[in-house]
């Protein structure tokens, strides 16, 4: 279930809708332009604007409840997540966001319980899960399934190594040997979250792989039109 973020000004759906486009798709030049006149219209910084526009439509109605930073932390776009989190966090307008409401922001759930953090480890977008992390994402925080960030990147590349072991050969035991070395984009996401700063406010701080398998892997569905891939909540 979404959180129930206060919002500093009221958006249309159509202001938001094109928002959320703009940041789905990772279209910047359209993004800045249609904060700034939001921002104008609504008399107020754009760093309002960032916090306003959520997807606050009914589930049942095709709405996710997620805000602007939950789609280019989906899809692995740095260049629009970190544009988002400096105009949020920008303390040069007169009148700037409180911290209490930029973390409000930042760690908002969606209508299944997930944050912007949750989707950019799921997906294993390790920038974004540094930028997030960086800008004070809470990587303690539990989804509506009882999981955390590094549960799901951890489940993520349990089961890109499973996937890995079936498609291995007879014939391929000289590939074998020279990738063995390498770590999975998952794995890299985990082992980054447990060594942060943050990651002894979880309980144990510990790897969470037992019981991984039982849970499903990471999937994404495609948007249509040649659009970027974002989380698919319902897998």
């Amino acid at each position: 279930m979404s959180t129930s973020t206060s919002t500093p000004v009221k958006l249309s759906f159509e202001a938001i809708d094109d928002l959320i486009y703009d940041a789905r798709v990772g279209d910047l030049d359209a993004l800045k332009a249609d904060l700034a006149t939001q921002s104008k219209e609504h008399n107020c910084p754009e760093a309002w604007i960032i916090a306003s526009a959520i997807d606050a439509e009914p589930e049942a109605e095709g709405g996710s409840g997620s805000c602007l930073l939950h789609f280019p932390a989906a899809n692995g776009n740095a260049e629009i997540l970190n544009y988002l989190l400096a105009t949020l966090s920008a303390q040069s307008s007169a009148a700037p966001l409180s911290a209490e409401k930029i973390a409000a922001v930042i760690n908002h759930r969606n209508h299944s319980g997930n944050t912007p953090l949750h989707w950019a480890a799921l997906n294993t977008h390790l920038e974004c899960v540094k930028a997030l992390v960086e800008a004070g994402a809470d990587i303690a925080i539990k989804n509506d399934a009882g999981l955390d960030a590094i549960f799901l990147a951890e489940r993520t590349a349990w089961s890109t190594e499973e996937e890995g072991k079936g498609a291995e050969g007879s014939g391929e035991a000289s590939a074998e040997e020279e990738g063995a070395g390498e770590m999975s984009k998952g794995r890299q996401v985990v082992e980054w979250l447990l060594s942060s700063d943050k990651a002894g406010d979880l309980e144990g701080g510990l790897s969470v792989s037992a019981g991984v398998g039982a849970e499903g892997s990471a999937s994404a569905s495609g948007s249509g039109s040649g659009e970027a891939m974002d989380v698919d909540e319902k897998k």
